[in-house]
């Protein structure tokens, strides 16, 4: 079993960046403009993510820090390591979920998940299948490492299980490490597609190397107005605002044009219609 504190950390720090690698897909503005057209997608996407980061902080902390000299503090500390455990385990589903990626409860999820029902949800009455079962933590033995739990039922003689906390705590974030790699390599895959599909119309190519000189010539126009600078200032108007609709059109097809360039390309619009 894996019991090493600094193993669990580096493991803590992968799931990190993972979740960051997951916020940046979602917020840039190619994948945002999709998802924020389903609206219970994004809000699920949204609260698994700042659920991943709160968990991963909680699990932090009672790896790295003294555990409570009272007993009221540590039912506290193990109430909540193992409550952080099962939603860090719902949050990773739902985030599967909402990307379409498949996700299962391997037997070691699971175990946490029967071992936090037992201890801290229904520990004085809890039905599994056709039997019920009664539990309690034994108080002298909470430690930071893990804990008795007593259960008993009216089929089976009392029980005492040994929980290693580290090892579980160690064997959770090795699969929700897992589970997130996945979602990343589908996030990043369709982010490759979708570079892949304009590769060769780079948006940058719009603006050409003449750019400046059209700008130029329009000024010649406003400032030297004789007819000949006005009519060719014109018709060079007349090449910037097709290059800026062809940047808009751009931008659509990418799923690129948010509400703020929007405004602005409206405004450039407005100019450049006053001007003409």
């Amino acid at each position: 079993m894996i019991n090493v504190p600094e193993g669990i950390a580096a493991t803590l720090d992968r799931i990190s960046k993972l979740e960051d690698d997951v916020r940046e897909f979602t917020n840039t503005g190619r994948h945002q403009v999709g998802l924020l057209n389903a609206k219970g997608t994004w809000n699920q996407i949204c609260s698994s993510l700042d659920v991943i980061g709160d968990t991963v902080l909680s699990i932090r902390d009672y790896i790295s820090s003294p555990y409570p000299a009272t007993d009221g503090l540590k039912y506290i500390y193990t109430y909540g390591i193992l409550q952080s455990l099962f939603l860090q385990q719902d949050a990773v589903r739902h985030l599967s979920e909402a990307f379409d990626v498949p996700h299962v409860l391997s037997e070691k999820l699971m175990k946490v998940r029967e071992i936090r029902n037992s201890a801290i949800e229904h520990p004085t009455k809890q039905q599994v299948r056709k039997s019920t079962n009664y539990s309690y933590i034994s108080r002298i033995s909470l430690a930071k490492g893990g804990f008795t739990l007593m259960r008993s039922s009216a089929e089976n003689d009392a029980q005492f299980i040994d929980i290693d906390m580290m090892s579980i705590i160690a064997e959770q974030s090795a699969d929700i490490e897992t589970s997130l790699s996945l979602v990343s390599e589908k996030l990043k895959e369709a982010d490759r597609m979708h570079r892949q599909k304009f590769g060769e119309k780079l948006i940058a190519d719009i603006f050409h190397s003449s750019t400046s000189y059209l700008f130029e010539k329009v000024s010649q126009g406003i400032h030297l107005p004789s007819d000949g600078n006005r009519s060719f200032g014109l018709s060079m108007l007349g090449s910037i605002e097709k290059m800026y609709a062809d940047f808009k059109t751009a931008l659509e097809e990418r799923r690129e044009l948010n509400d703020y360039t929007r405004y602005d390309l409206g405004e450039y619009k407005h100019a450049m219609s006053v001007l003409n």
